[in-house]
């Protein structure tokens, strides 16, 4: 337990990033293009299938599913699916793009909340990389949870910090996944 501790203190200090962007996004309006659409009035929910790309401000997410939930025409949570669906995102104007992979990526607006289910990535602007079967990002109060699978014990959390030189460089690896 002592070592999850403290991966997530560590952790902490590289994400704080990512909130960042989404406070300035979010007030973007949304652009999605896909193969096909469905939307459901009664339910809230809109369901774009087929090589999906969704833009908000810097905010892109590639899928083959996303799933926009809406409560009186204002949207609360968006859910990717794909293998993987990817999210990225340049935190601020001169930095690069953090970039996030996942079997599912749920975005929970309401609540400033982002989770990495099923073969998690992500990739900071610094260059560090975290991966594990389930990252979860509150973004009100910085705080990161990783955990590996329940169901594969030789699944572990896995992180790289880049020694202080090749963070200042603001130096972003060119691969989209970690290595597990």
């Amino acid at each position: 337990m002592k070592h999850f501790n403290a991966l997530l203190l560590i952790a902490c200090g590289f994400l704080p990033e990512l909130a960042q962007a989404l406070a300035s996004d979010k007030n973007q309006p949304i652009h999605i293009q896909s193969d096909s659409a469905v939307r459901n009035e009664k339910s809230g929910l809109t369901t774009y299938n087929g090589h999906v790309q969704m833009d908000q401000g810097s905010l892109r997410i590639n899928a083959i599913k996303i799933v926009i939930h809406s409560i009186d025409n204002e949207v609360t949570k968006i859910v990717a699916t794909g293998t993987p669906a990817k999210y990225k995102q340049q935190p601020t104007i001169t930095k690069p793009e953090v970039i996030a992979t996942a079997s599912t990526i749920e975005y929970l607006i309401t609540d400033d909340k982002l989770h990495l289910i099923d073969n998690a990535n992500l990739i900071q602007s610094d260059g560090s990389t975290m991966s594990g079967n389930r990252i979860n990002y509150d973004m009100k109060d910085s705080v990161v949870k990783a955990a590996s699978a329940d169901n594969r014990p030789n699944q572990r959390i896995h992180m790289v910090i880049p020694p202080k030189s090749e963070r200042s460089s603001n130096h972003t690896p060119d691969h989209t996944t970690a290595k597990e």
